[in-house]
């Protein structure tokens, strides 16, 4: 699917209840992989001996999962317990049917327990025909590049490349919020019934699209 290296290849698949063990999953979370999960199959390991790209900075390695869902949709819950669980970033392919979606979290090593990560935000594609699907992933000079780079391919804005990602994150944080603010007016706006709380909620309306449209831009 990505053309990667005969040499990052795994293609192991990886038992429930071997999550579960590192999980330590409660009953919630082993609903979640019952009800949501067919089954997980570890594809890539990117890393210095698979690759020849340098770790940098807590990236060590770089892991890709096909996830084989039961029903076309899936909680973050569930990838989010396997990210804090395992310390390295993990690019999800998840699958069901004929179709596709990427996801993958930003996240940072755990200070206190370097066996484990904090989880800051997601970003994954739409779904889409499983030969539609598209990503360069060796972009970089080394294992963070790439990390990197796979998220900002993810993003739905596309940003000036010199820029950190933890600005271009924050940016993309704001636009996130301000749409669903504008997304919240337009439905009130067309609820309201009084003429002067109307002008009021449009008024409102357009300097959030202004705001949005500057950050766009």
């Amino acid at each position: 699917m990505f053309q990667l290296p005969s040499s990052t290849l795994v293609n192991r698949k990886i038992p429930k209840n071997k999550f579960y063990e590192k999980l330590k999953a409660n009953h919630h979370l082993r609903e979640l992989f019952t009800d949501q999960v067919e089954s997980i199959i570890w594809k890539h390991k990117l890393s210095k001996d698979t690759i020849r790209l340098e770790p940098k900075e807590n990236v060590e390695e770089i892991q890709v999962f096909e996830v084989y869902l039961k029903k076309k949709s899936y909680s973050f819950d569930l990838l989010r317990s396997i990210d804090k669980a395992i310390p390295y970033p993990i690019l999800y392919v998840l699958m069901y049917g004929d179709q596709v979606k990427l996801a993958i979290a930003y996240k940072e090593r755990n200070q206190i327990d370097g066996n484990r990560s904090v989880v800051r935000s997601y970003h994954e594609t739409d779904w889409q025909p499983v030969e539609s699907i598209e990503l360069d992933i060796l972009q970089g000079m080394d294992l963070k590049a790439v990390y990197e780079n796979i998220i900002r391919q993810l993003l739905p804005i596309k940003m000036k490349p010199e820029m950190e990602l933890s600005a271009v994150l924050e940016r993309q944080s704001q636009i996130d919020k301000l749409m669903r603010e504008c997304e919240r007016l337009e439905s009130k706006l067309r609820a309201e019934k009084q003429f002067n709380r109307k002008v009021e909620l449009n008024m409102e309306l357009q300097r959030k699209k202004k705001e949005l449209n500057q950050l766009l831009n």
